[in-house]
């Protein structure tokens, strides 16, 4: 049991929180009233914008305290349109993108709405490192809520576009591009996921930050040629990768790749899966390879273990 002051200090906590709503609202009230003003506004210079932003953004803060998200939102919303009013577009939308956060706790759909508002301001700013991150933002989020692969990849391409055009924004381009290219090959489109994996292979190994990387880049469009199965088409792409990047020769993504390609035109399904083995106990595969390695090992008319993992036994 606590002592009589720490019982006496959390009844009076409660209360306390309790009333931040009820303060909140006397608050809105008071900003509501700048934007009126009285009976003689003509004379002090119509609506106070600043003033009630101010009072809007104290009333915001102590709605999230007592967790009345929605009531949040509608403050930082007044703020927006009081920033619109006032003639500060930046303001407008950085208080929209403030609802958006709130309201997430409460309603995807309508987090979005707001989001895509300060988006459309942030893009006819030119603020495009801003309006990237929120797409990105968005594309996460509806990742995280497993919406449709159309829907998700729609916002990751958003935002790789939009990032593409900000000078500081071209490591989260990649970072956009390549979750497109992840989408479009589960949605069936290899081609222009292959486009994008060869794409910003080759890119990485114009930069020595970045060179290490292009290895992976080349082993997944190589994946997706196998799950093509054209081996004509594979046996060409392994070639090339290799002539493009020495070191992807001799990488173990690189001579794995060789090494599936030859089981592959082989029909040599024991060979296939043993090469797969011997990488996967130095390096584990992740579910995105594992997944595409499952539809070519399924080509090649092998088990597929019963829980639809790759079966490397």
């Amino acid at each position: 049991f606590g002592s009589s002051r720490e019982l006496l200090h959390a009844g009076r906590a409660l209360p306390s929180v309790a009333r931040m709503g009820d303060s909140a609202r006397n608050l809105v009230k008071q900003a509501d009233q700048k934007l009126k003003g009285g009976l003689f506004s003509f004379l002090t210079g119509g609506p106070k914008y600043d003033e009630a932003i101010d009072l809007y953004q104290q009333a915001a803060n102590q709605f999230k305290l007592s967790k009345e998200w929605q009531e949040a939102a509608n403050c930082f919303t007044q703020c927006a349109h009081c920033a619109k009013a006032s003639g500060s577009s930046t303001d407008e939308a950085n208080f929209l993108q403030e609802a958006g956060n709130v309201l997430k706790r409460i309603s995807s759909a309508e987090a979005v709405e707001q989001y895509e508002k300060a988006i459309s301001i942030y893009n006819a700013g030119g603020r495009f490192q801003n309006s990237g991150k929120l797409l990105l933002t968005i594309a996460e989020m509806y990742e995280a809520e497993r919406l449709q692969h159309k829907e998700v990849k729609e916002y990751y391409k958003r935002a790789a576009e939009v990032f593409e055009l900000d000078d500081h924004g071209k490591s989260n381009f990649t970072k956009c591009n390549l979750k497109v290219a992840e989408y479009a090959a589960q949605d069936g489109d290899l081609q222009e996921a292959i486009r994008i994996f060869e794409s910003e292979g080759e890119k990485a190994l114009q930069n020595n930050l970045l060179q290490y990387g292009a290895k992976d880049h080349f082993f997944r469009a190589g994946i997706l040629h196998l799950v093509g199965g054209d081996t004509v088409t594979v046996n060409l792409a392994v070639e090339k990768y290799r002539n493009m990047d020495p070191r992807f020769a001799s990488s173990r993504e690189g001579e794995l790749l060789g090494a599936l390609a030859e089981a592959f035109e082989a029909r040599d399904v024991e060979a296939f899966v043993d090469k797969l083995q011997d990488y996967d106990t130095i390096t584990k595969l992740d579910a995105w390879k594992t997944e595409f390695l499952v539809k070519v090992k399924d080509q090649l008319q092998a088990p597929e273990g019963a829980d639809g993992e790759l079966d490397l036994t």
